[in-house]
């Protein structure tokens, strides 16, 4: 009587999405009574099942974690624009102005032509100043579209991330209650068993 991987047979039966006992059968060269006989012995369908839970588990868990990084750094994002747009606030009425004096220096040091110049050079000086100014109308909009903008992209955001993660989950659970497609039906007569399967 020829030997079996079963080991490799039943992890390919339980792991992998299209292998049925049929299919199996053909690839290992094993009788197909010979591996449905087994696989009812061991819980093939339960373990199976038990795989597909956990591989759904597991895929929501890390959809999860995505999804919460996700929002994370969409939060990180609006806190610092929030930061800026509050010291966009603070210098609404402040205006940067620069006070720039040139002043042209001459020297005559030339003892046959007193009046002519022996060297010219300008010095400039500037002065930044910070100076109150009417209220920059135009900005205070800007400004407040920009709130009204995070606050739309959060709202928006948050409920389209949630119906898309509903709509996983939901594909996910729906593949992994496909029923398998190979159900078996054993059938006695007199001793012998002959196999069918839906």
């Amino acid at each position: 009587m020829a030997e079996y991987n079963w080991t490799k047979i039943k992890k390919e039966y339980i792991t992998s999405d299209t292998a049925s006992y049929t299919t199996l059968a053909k690839k290992y060269g094993v009788a197909r009574s010979a591996i449905a006989h087994r696989a009812g012995k061991e819980r093939w369908v339960e373990q199976k099942e038990r795989y597909r839970n956990e591989i759904v588990t597991k895929t929501v868990e890390a959809m999860q974690e995505k999804q919460l990084d996700k929002m994370k750094r969409i939060q990180d994002a609006t806190d610092r624009l929030l930061t800026k747009l509050e010291q966009a606030i603070d210098e609404l009425d402040r205006q940067i102005v620069r006070d720039v004096t040139k002043t042209k220096v001459i020297e005559y040091n030339n003892e046959t032509r007193p009046d002519k110049p022996t060297k010219e050079t300008i010095e400039e000086h500037e002065e930044v100043k910070d100076v109150s100014t009417i209220i920059d109308r135009a900005g205070i909009k800007a400004i407040a579209s920009a709130l009204r903008d995070i606050k739309e992209i959060q709202m928006l955001k948050s409920d389209l991330d949630q119906k898309e993660q509903e709509a996983r989950i939901a594909k996910l659970q729906k593949d992994a209650v496909v029923e398998d497609k190979s159900t078996e039906i054993t059938i006695t007569f007199g001793g012998d068993a002959e196999e069918y399967s839906g």
